[in-house]
């Protein structure tokens, strides 16, 4: 599990450098950050659905998918088009663009600290890394390629790699080139060629969370503060203690800089048609055939205890997850909308904290009195988060 950094925990790291409270011994303080940030770096949360999740081989296989392009139904859009790793491993359009350029409804949520969330989308109607990655690939307002035409395609070039991985080939003759329910005859096929059709299709998916599980921000100028390699300059001091005293760490807490929970915020909808945010994510969620309860999942007993505990959610209208804050300096847009250009920008919206005319719901409670002020040296602190280079090699391809 992801090492948690309690508020109050990180807030007394803080005052070492402020000077405030009661002077700590040298043990005192080494203990205390060493509780912080492991020594080690944050260590991946388990994915208890995805059997293959750690396997290098899986991996291996899932970077190949993650940038090719052939994964898209007119070879125009890979996984790397909207997670794009000088970017943020996102991208810098308000909202991504798909096959046929046509407009996705949210901005692109970053991949490089994915694997330390608990739900996916900015909605969470995906409950597994996995099954995020093949419900963009078949939406249509993304990379538009259906399950069969997946499953035809990675077998068909990368087949070799494939058993490896999950074992023998399956027989996918008579299945359409390019099918899904509702489309292309699929409902003609076999419950037999249904199921080994989808079985290759969330297999794709759990080799792309392979390759992204190797994506990780750890060794950031904080993390290296915490360990006490370097110091805070007064003007990071400065944002970090606002970043306590105005509450943004009951957000974004933990190693992640996040709860991963849902948060209604006031930004509201991106077209003429409300978002409903999590409500409707969590409805998603229950009816997919592959959420973690399913068929497809290597835990279905852990599947389900999350869906009962996303079935008990309350207040959930107009709330989207809170994204990580490792990396957040580096990338181009922010919030779902994707209409704040600059961090400074997304910031300032927490000193109006107005609602937005399209935002539905109300106001999360925890943003009452939230002012963030000093933007410059909340920046300053965010940046202490830049995510250094991920290795060449996993960017190869």
């Amino acid at each position: 599990m992801t090492t948690t950094i309690r508020p109050q925990l990180l807030l007394t790291v803080i005052c070492l450098t402020l000077g405030c409270g009661r002077d700590l011994s040298q043990q005192e303080t080494e203990t205390l950050i060493a509780m912080a940030v492991p020594a080690e770096g944050m260590s991946r949360m388990a994915s208890p659905s995805n059997a293959v999740a750690d396997d290098p081989a899986a991996a291996a296989l899932g970077q190949k998918i993650f940038f090719d392009k052939g994964f898209s139904h007119d070879g125009s859009v890979a996984c790397a088009s909207c997670h794009v790793a000088d970017q943020g491993w996102s991208d810098d359009r308000a909202v991504s663009v798909g096959v046929q350029m046509r407009k996705g409804g949210r901005h692109s949520m970053p991949v490089l600290t994915a694997a330390d969330q608990r739900w996916w989308f900015w909605d969470g109607r995906a409950d597994s890394m996995w099954s995020q990655a093949i419900a963009a690939m078949e939406s249509e307002d993304e990379m538009d390629f259906s399950r069969a035409e997946a499953a035809h395609y990675v077998l068909k070039r990368y087949g070799k790699a494939y058993a490896q991985v999950f074992g023998s080939v399956p027989n996918l003759s008579g299945v359409p080139a390019r099918a899904k329910p509702g489309l292309g005859g699929w409902e003609q096929l076999s419950p037999t060629q249904r199921t080994r059709v989808e079985r290759v299709f969330t297999n794709i998916g759990k080799a792309l969370e392979a390759y992204e599980r190797k994506l990780d921000c750890s060794d950031t100028r904080f993390d290296q503060w915490a360990k006490g390699a370097v110091t805070m300059t007064r003007q990071e001091s400065e944002g970090a203690a606002n970043f306590i005293r105005e509450g943004c760490v009951d957000c974004h807490s933990g190693a992640n800089f996040s709860d991963s929970e849902f948060h209604n915020i006031g930004i509201g909808s991106n077209g003429p048609a409300p978002d409903y945010g999590r409500q409707t994510g969590a409805i998603a969620l229950a009816l997919s055939p592959f959420n973690a309860a399913g068929v497809y999942s290597d835990d279905r007993n852990w599947g389900a205890a999350r869906l009962k505990a996303a079935a008990a959610e309350q207040g959930t209208l107009g709330a989207f997850r809170t994204p990580s804050l490792r990396g957040v300096a580096q990338r181009r847009s922010f919030g779902h909308r994707g209409d704040h250009r600059t961090l400074r920008d997304f910031l300032n919206h927490y000193d109006r904290l107005r609602p937005q005319p399209s935002a539905v719901g109300q106001l999360d409670p925890l943003l009452r009195g939230v002012n963030v002020r000093g933007e410059r040296s909340m920046e300053a602190f965010l940046s202490m988060l830049n995510c250094r280079p991920v290795p060449a090699a996993l960017t190869a391809h």
